[in-house]
């Protein structure tokens, strides 16, 4: 159902009926398990990152979705988030991460789980591609991205910058407030977005824009998702179909299918 290109995974329409598109989980079990009562089996499920911390069952959820893998690897992609970002040592490149304090609660130690843990993040694409309909990513895109191979091996910089940029309403590109990666102009999608040749850009990293749905933004070209009910929204996934995939903010709402 896609092809694995180093950090990016292209979808092959012609194999695949429907995507499933889960947000942030954050270690919300009750989502995904919800989310994976929906799946057909021509469906493809695609996880845009951030699946610990914050929730109760981050732990749940990793192991949930590395079965996942192992038993449909044909039929999954997931992408990797800021909330899986460590350091060869362990160390988290994000704060705060409860993720630490998860694993020494149910398994023992950090040094026992985390082995586990980056089999599973070594295994994390940093983008999707549905040729000429939709990029997927967790954060967001910059001006200097050129081309599909820009996203295949992107340098430190740009793979920062996929995990935790953010769209804003004014053009061009500034510094984020959170201390990492850029904000994004509604001119940066439109450019960036054509010379991908592709429509719209699906990420989440912002879980509390769409505390009640999809939020879409710069033109309808920037749709944020959210799959976890942490900040007392209802999550849910985008269940798209690929003979009619969403051409409008109106269409990518009726996409949507909560799970609480």
């Amino acid at each position: 159902m896609f092809t694995a290109q180093e950090s990016l995974a292209v979808i092959q329409p012609e194999a695949v009926k429907r995507l499933i598109v889960f947000g942030d989980l954050h270690g919300d079990l009750n989502a995904l398990r919800n989310g994976m009562a929906l799946r057909e089996p021509n469906d493809l499920l695609i996880f845009l990152g951030d699946y610990a911390d914050r929730g109760p069952a981050g732990i749940e959820v990793i192991e949930g979705i590395q079965e996942l893998r192992s038993r449909i690897p044909n039929k999954v992609i997931a992408l990797m988030g800021n909330h899986e970002d460590y350091t060869e040592d362990g160390e988290p490149t994000f704060s705060p991460c409860t993720l630490i304090d998860e694993a020494i609660r149910k398994r023992g130690s950090w040094d026992l789980f985390f082995p586990e843990f980056k089999r599973f993040t070594d295994q994390l694409f940093l983008t999707a591609l549905l040729p000429g309909q939709a990029l997927f990513v967790h954060g967001g895109i910059n001006s200097r991205i050129n081309s599909t191979e820009d996203l295949r091996m992107p340098d430190p910089a740009l793979r920062r910058e996929l995990l935790w940029n953010d769209p804003y309403p004014q053009n061009g590109e500034a510094p984020s407030m959170r201390g990492a990666g850029t904000m994004f102009g509604p001119d940066i999608s439109r450019s960036t977005l054509e010379r991908l040749g592709t429509a719209c850009l699906i990420r989440s990293h912002e879980p509390r824009k769409a505390l009640q749905g999809p939020y879409v933004e710069h033109e309808g070209r920037v749709i944020t998702t959210s799959s976890t009910a942490i900040y007392d929204g209802r999550p849910f996934v985008l269940v798209l179909e690929l003979e009619n995939f969403p051409a409008s903010e109106e269409a990518f709402h009726e996409a949507a299918v909560f799970l609480d």
